[in-house]
């Protein structure tokens, strides 16, 4: 088994800034008042926004793939494997890998793959490409990305999802090293009680044409906080197997989806704010890439170096979810 470092990352995000007026106004004609549960529970302030009539979430990915490997002084041809991850592709077929494929020019040896796990997935992705790539001798270098467009999916009159997202995409390049650089563990729960609570298409895909467009938008009732004690027991039980202590960890990238949430966390495993940063209040939530929101921030404020233990976690609806602890 060989290292794998995270070599480069970088976001696109959508270059209009929404701010709360917008949304409070909207709910404002339900006769619903929003704004204490925006700002002091989901902790938004701002979010970006693409332009719809021109991007989506395949041409977010294809924008940070392009600017993570100008970054990284790299071309399609110098990437072996790429991987995207998304709740909702913006084709089913060809894949989304395919399309940044033919964006960047890669070589035709090259494996290419979605996969789908929600606001989990590229938190999984990066556990599942880690290992894959430590021991396949094929893989020197892999493009990982993920990109999430979720407001056209939620009703314009559930105020627990319309108005929270944000519209991001994120790009890494992971390639093997000698360096000490290394995926350490991961831990994943599940708890199926809430199989129900969120489900897109709501629906179902067989039944998508031939239903009234509210039938289709995702049928949400929010599953709480269960995860939370689950996640801090996982965190500090990878910890303890690494022989490492909370204050050996520079980074936790916690799930942005709610500013209490991550507040919880904090609280719980005694952490400060600039060890567990929030930034869905400029983001919004971003699904799939949230938590490497916070990585990628940490980067640029030099509060990640190389060299660093970082641990990723985050949720996904089902529900599950995951923690991850790698040394940068």
């Amino acid at each position: 088994m060989e290292n794998v470092k995270i070599r480069e990352i970088e976001v696109y995000h959508g270059k209009n800034i929404v701010d709360n007026e917008y949304y409070i106004e909207h709910f404002k004609k339900q006769g619903k008042d929003i704004k204490k549960f925006f700002e002091e529970t989901m902790g938004r302030r701002n979010r970006y926004e693409i332009n719809r009539d021109t991007e989506n979430a395949l041409t977010m990915a294809i924008q940070s793939s392009q600017a993570v490997l100008e970054k990284s002084k790299l071309t399609g041809k110098d990437i072996d494997m790429i991987v995207y991850s998304g709740m909702l592709a913006e084709y089913v077929s060809p894949t989304s890998a395919l399309f940044i494929h033919n964006a960047i020019k890669g070589k035709e040896e090259c494996f290419c793959h979605d996969m789908n796990g929600n606001c989990i997935g590229m938190t999984y992705a990066l556990d599942l490409v880690f290992r894959y790539m430590s021991s396949n001798p094929q893989i020197n270098r892999l493009l990982l990305v993920g990109s999430d467009y979720l407001t056209p999916q939620v009703s314009p009159e559930n105020e627990e999802c319309y108005g929270q997202y944000g519209d991001v995409a994120c790009a890494l390049i992971l390639e093997r090293t000698d360096e000490d650089c290394k995926l350490i563990d991961t831990k994943i729960s599940v708890n199926t009680d809430f199989i129900d609570y969120v489900r897109f298409p709501k629906c179902g895909f067989s039944h998508i044409y031939d239903t009234p467009k509210e039938d289709v938008y995702v049928d949400w009732k929010s599953f709480g906080t269960w995860w939370i004690d689950g996640a801090v027991e996982n965190i500090n039980s990878m910890l303890d197997k690494s022989n490492l202590a909370i204050n050996d960890i520079s980074m936790f990238c916690f799930s942005q989806i709610a500013y209490k949430n991550v507040a919880t966390l904090r609280e719980k495993l005694g952490i400060g704010t600039e060890k567990a940063l929030y930034v869905a209040d400029t983001y919004g939530y971003t699904g799939t890439t949230s938590p490497f929101l916070v990585f990628y921030e940490g980067i640029k404020n030099g509060q990640v170096k190389r060299g660093d233990y970082v641990v990723f976690c985050t949720v996904a609806a089902g529900s599950t979810h995951i923690s991850l602890l790698l040394k940068y």
